[in-house]
């Protein structure tokens, strides 16, 4: 078994991308909306790999996945949670309410009384998506384990069947809004990629590298000058061709120092990414209290984010996400099937 490390690295890409899309977002400034895309696109391409198999039991496969998204996710929801009720006032639409808080923690999408649809901590709606992801897979699994096409196509059909029920309901009810997300289908999008790699395609690597950047300034593109395209094709899209050039350079990642730090970012993304939001609010608004004229919209502002939200990331990956997975694992004897959404410490294994 060896690990994709051309993933790993996209992902340490992307985790930086989010940081910046949040501290540019703040003045109306638009900046790496697509990072969403990436991420579902990718864990659709990670399930598919995982289960193509077809020897994962459903309870390995829905144990690994608790176990590797919730203790980190509850952990950051809850600091939330008591830092709304003991300083409300560094909170927007966030308050200290109990049945948020349990939605929250239990990936039930709601509306704020601000009209948005975000869990406490902002950033976990795509996990909503990513679980509801994960339990389409789940029963897929159950049903048809041994017949991988069968598995897929499963997928496949539930996330688009619920998609256009949802869309054509026309109704502003919060479950039916979250399922009429065209970005739900940038899951199948992933496993369509996963087909495709399997096949044996493989882009010549000046043109995948060539590829890899247009797609980026693709996307980037299109979200300032076409914000309204729908995002499966705005963004959806250009990802795949994305992810299909970055794995067509896997042969190119060399051991290095440089190397290895990406590699770590990328392992550590999901704790960046769950962690990044009380980075740029401590930068926001408890920074510029201390030092005078601290902007964190600024350039320097942003690369000093970045800096700050990686360590901060990579600090809690090493020290509290790791730890914690691997002590619960052990307790409940999970058998580790995939990588969390936005990377772990054991991502994207192939043989």
């Amino acid at each position: 078994m060896r690990r994709l490390n051309s993933i790993r690295i996209l992902r340490a890409v992307t985790a930086t991308t989010v940081v910046v899309h949040h501290v540019l977002i703040q003045d109306g400034r638009v900046f790496g909306e697509f990072r969403v895309d990436v991420f579902f696109v990718l864990s659709g391409f990670v399930i598919a790999l995982a289960l193509e198999a077809g020897t994962t039991s459903v309870r390995d496969f829905i144990a690994s996945r608790l176990v590797r998204i919730v203790p980190l996710y509850w952990l950051a929801t809850l600091l939330v949670f008591f830092g709304a009720l003991l300083r409300p006032d560094l909170f927007n639409s966030t308050t200290a309410n109990v049945p948020e808080l349990l939605k929250s923690l239990f990936f039930i999408p709601y509306r704020k009384a601000s009209g948005h649809m975000f869990p406490m901590l902002f950033v976990g709606w795509t996990l909503n998506y990513e679980m509801l992801f994960y339990a389409t897979s789940a029963f897929a699994l159950w049903r048809f384990r041994g017949h991988v096409q069968f598995v897929f196509a499963a997928i496949t059909l539930m996330l688009a069947g619920a998609f256009l029920i949802a869309s054509l309901a026309h109704s502003n009810r919060a479950i039916v809004e979250f399922l009429a997300y065209t970005r739900l289908l940038e899951f199948p999008l992933g496993i369509a990629v996963w087909f495709v790699w399997r096949k044996g395609l493989r882009i010549p690597v000046p043109l995948a590298a060539f590829g890899a950047i247009a797609m980026y300034a693709l996307m980037t593109c299109i979200e300032r000058v076409w914000p309204d395209v729908p995002p499966l094709v705005g963004n959806g899209v250009p990802t795949c061709l994305l992810l299909i050039s970055t794995l067509s350079l896997e042969g190119l990642v060399v051991d290095s120092a440089l190397t290895r730090g990406l590699l770590y970012l990328g392992d550590a993304s999901y704790a960046t990414y769950l962690s990044h939001p009380f980075v740029i609010e401590a930068m926001r608004k408890l920074v510029p209290k201390v030092v005078h004229g601290f902007d964190v919209r600024s350039p320097t502002g942003v690369i000093i984010a970045i800096v700050v939200a990686s360590v901060v990331g990579c600090l809690v990956y090493r020290y509290i996400d790791k730890p914690l997975h691997r002590a619960i694992g052990r307790l409940i004897k999970v058998k580790r099937v995939v990588s969390a959404p936005a990377g772990e410490d054991a991502p994207c294994r192939v043989t």
